[in-house]
């Protein structure tokens, strides 16, 4: 689609199915992952309407090539949800006006929102900076990082397992960069978060019992990163209950869908496509115990999330790997939000019950792996 129609469908988007912004851009990317694998909307409209697109975007029977990894069904219909709206937009006229007309025919939009009694919901004030750094004030001295030697311990012993570890992951088809990089902190290589209908329906035991999720060993809902954190605190793996109040929280995001690491992190410009992120499930340096009431602003704000990632690399940045290579963590310019403007709180946990732990994670992995590999095979 061209630059004219994609912004004619963004206005379409917006008044005519009152989407919001953030479900605008998501309908503008779908549509733009098909025409990379599928060609031009626009061309094959004029061909046939995009029935034949359509017709290959049936989630019962998908016969696209847009690459999707996780539940084929539910990836293919968001597709061709998102095609089906442009198809609309076309059938409905749209991209008919030329580049000149564009922006008049926004104006005269957000003009007809505006004369539609109860179309839109009161504009009220976003929190400012200021407000944020208030927010940021009060919450880094109750965030709860695992102290460095616990983290190096988790490193060390991926350093003397990672080649036994790599070779039983490459021979299961999982590619081991995903967990072990160089340096790599993952307390469970292999073990990453469900995602999707189909993978949380074989995690509940609702599928079949040979189906096996590609790049993994096993599903989790959220125990495994917790078992590090439970061992150090209690000597025992993690048993549903954690500390009163406190949530854990992810640094970076460790699903591949909505992932946010270009905003978040650096990458050269040369540089190869980051792998998959399921690393940092497991990672004893991704996690942080966060004020049950901190976790919604952690989890949203950019400003809040940039602040805890640096905290993270400023404690353990010198002892492991805490993103794989060739990301980075983007530093912060503003002299407001530098580290030492803040308190923090000492890191937590000491070293008595590690042992303990990479005993565990060594015999529980190895169950991991006997089971995959006595698993039937579907190729």
């Amino acid at each position: 689609m061209s630059k004219v129609r994609e912004e004619l469908f963004k206005v379409w988007l917006g008044v005519e199915r009152d989407l919001s912004a953030k479900t605008v851009g998501s309908r503008i990317s779908n549509c733009k992952r098909v025409e990379h694998y599928e060609g031009d909307l626009d061309a094959r409209y004029d061909a046939d309407g995009l029935a034949g697109l359509m017709d290959c975007l049936n989630p019962k029977r998908p016969e696209h090539k847009v690459p999707i990894n996780g539940d084929i069904y539910s990836g293919t219909a968001t597709l061709k949800s998102a095609v089906g709206l442009y198809r609309d937009f076309r059938d409905a006229g749209g991209g008919k006006a030329d580049s000149t007309k564009a922006p008049q025919a926004k104006q005269r939009s957000q003009a007809k929102r505006k004369r539609q009694p109860g179309a839109n919901w009161p504009v009220w004030s976003a929190p400012s900076d200021e407000d944020l750094l208030e927010l940021a004030r009060s919450m880094t001295p109750l965030v709860r990082f695992l102290d460095p030697g616990i983290v190096y311990a988790v490193a060390e012993d991926n350093r003397r397992m990672g080649a036994d570890w790599s070779r039983r992951l490459e021979a299961l088809g999982i590619d081991p960069a995903i967990y072990l990089w160089e340096g790599s902190p993952c307390a469970f290589p292999g073990v990453r978060r469900y995602a999707g209908s189909m993978e949380i329906a074989a995690f509940r035991q609702r599928a079949t019992a040979d189906i096996i999720s590609p790049q993994c060993l096993a599903l989790d809902d959220n125990d495994y990163p917790k078992h590090l954190w439970a061992f150090v605190f209690t000597g025992k793996p993690f048993r549903k209950r954690g500390p009163g109040g406190y949530q854990l929280a992810h640094l970076f995001d460790h699903k591949e869908y909505g992932n946010r690491w270009r905003e978040e992190l650096d990458i050269p410009p040369d540089a190869k496509e980051p792998v998959l992120p399921y690393g940092f499930f497991t990672s004893a340096a991704n996690s942080a115990y966060v004020p049950g009431a901190f976790l919604r602003p952690t989890d949203f704000s950019l400003r809040l999330r940039s602040l805890i990632q640096r905290r993270a690399l400023q404690l353990y940045g010198d002892i492991c790997s805490i993103v794989p290579p060739p990301l980075a963590v983007k530093p912060c310019e503003d002299r407001n939000w530098s580290l030492d403007n803040f308190r923090w709180s000492r890191p937590v946990g000491g070293m008595n019950n590690v042992p303990g732990f990479l005993e565990f994670r060594r015999e529980h992995l190895g169950k991991l792996f006997d089971k995959r590999h006595a698993a039937p095979r579907t190729d």
